[in-house]
């Protein structure tokens, strides 16, 4: 009868073990993205060059708050270059499964659209994720996959409301 209560507690001592973060916990991120985002104009989806560099740093257990800088070109090389930035949160867990690290997102934004008739401004709403793999060293080379919904578009009909960007880069987790 006395084993029982020494197996619970064995048990519960397992488990919490498990479930503790990893000695390399990390404090927050760096990351530079690169790809290709949509753009709906005149009802045809158009591919545009996109560049994103990150920031973010660890709140709470898995979660991250940051902020963001974007760089969106009508074409190669940098033609009619359009920035915007914002702020993200993200829940990107300190233990890496098999290597793989995912990440979900949501984030927030005003942006520069490059369009065929000049630049457009535009608030945005983003949710995505990806998918990396951990090098080792805290270094991770992600794959993304995020959709973007627009806002305080000009009336004219001209431009989608939403979106797509598909990316890879690297992410460096910080210590």
């Amino acid at each position: 009868m006395r084993a029982l209560p020494l197996l619970a507690a064995a048990a519960l001592s397992v488990a919490v073990l498990a479930h503790a973060p990893d000695a390399r916990a990390d404090t927050g991120h760096v990351g530079l993205v690169g790809g290709a985002m949509t753009l709906e104009e005149d009802g045809r989806t158009e591919w545009r060059p996109h560049l994103r560099t990150e920031i973010g740093f660890r709140l709470w257990g898995p979660f991250e708050l940051g902020g963001f800088v974007q760089l969106g070109t009508l074409g190669l090389p940098a033609e009619m270059p359009s920035f915007g930035g914002g702020v993200l949160v993200q829940l990107r867990p300190d233990r890496s499964f098999f290597g793989f690290v995912p990440h979900a997102e949501v984030s927030g934004s005003r942006a520069t659209l490059p369009t065929s008739q000049g630049r457009v401004d535009a608030w945005g709403l983003s949710v995505g994720g990806g998918l990396g793999y951990e090098l080792g060293a805290g270094v991770v080379i992600e794959a993304r996959l995020h959709h973007q919904w627009y806002f305080d578009l000009p009336e004219d009909g001209r431009l989608g409301v939403d979106g797509w960007t598909v990316t890879g880069g690297v992410t460096y987790r910080l210590p």
